[in-house]
């Protein structure tokens, strides 16, 4: 009997050593940090048309690799707080530049991390874009974006959002800059 009672003491002694160990090791954390995000640009400009994009990095602050399996900005512009454009927006590594929405799935080491494109493009419904424009600063729209990832690492995936702002002050000066902007801010 004193022989079985050491051999579940010595299994439990293991089994904790074994959960301290799991638990010591951590997880990948991600951060996108879009309080740092470079400026919006505007990068394309047609008469219906105005395409415009930002940087925002990206940091795996844990403790263990992880994957981004999945990233995409959502643009919030309801018709019911400004109906004069169409939006569409996307989101790419800089280092896998791509056109058709689709974010690769990247690992990202601890302590490392890149930046993304998010491109969003203004489509004006009726007239021309500058004219749509307008009518968005006149009325002081800004439009929230969240970037939203997938995170595959040690733990159940799992996805999490970090929302930044495209202020309508920001659209100004990035149609100004390009000597576009029909207003004056």
């Amino acid at each position: 009997m004193e022989i079985l009672v050491t051999i579940v003491i010595i299994a439990i002694i293991m089994a904790v050593a074994v959960w301290l160990f799991i638990a010591k090791q951590g997880d990948a954390d991600f951060e996108f940090k879009v309080n740092e995000r470079t400026e919006f640009k505007l990068v394309d400009q047609t008469e219906k048309t105005a395409t415009f994009s930002c940087e925002v990095a990206f940091i795996n602050k844990g403790s263990q690799d992880g994957t981004i399996m999945d990233a995409y900005p959502r643009h919030l512009l309801p018709y019911e707080q400004f109906d004069g454009v169409e939006v569409n927006s996307r989101m790419e590594l800089t280092t896998a530049l791509r056109t058709d929405n689709y974010f690769e799935a990247v690992i990202i080491p601890k302590g490392t991390g890149g930046i993304v494109i998010v491109t969003v493009t203004f489509t004006a419904k009726t007239g021309n874009i500058k004219d749509a424009l307008q009518n968005l600063y006149d009325l002081s729209v800004d439009m929230p974006i969240d970037i939203v990832y997938q995170i595959v690492a040690r733990t159940p995936w799992y996805i999490h959002k970090a929302r930044m702002i495209m202020t309508c002050d920001e659209i100004n000066r990035a149609m100004q800059a390009k000597g576009t902007a029909k207003w004056e801010g």
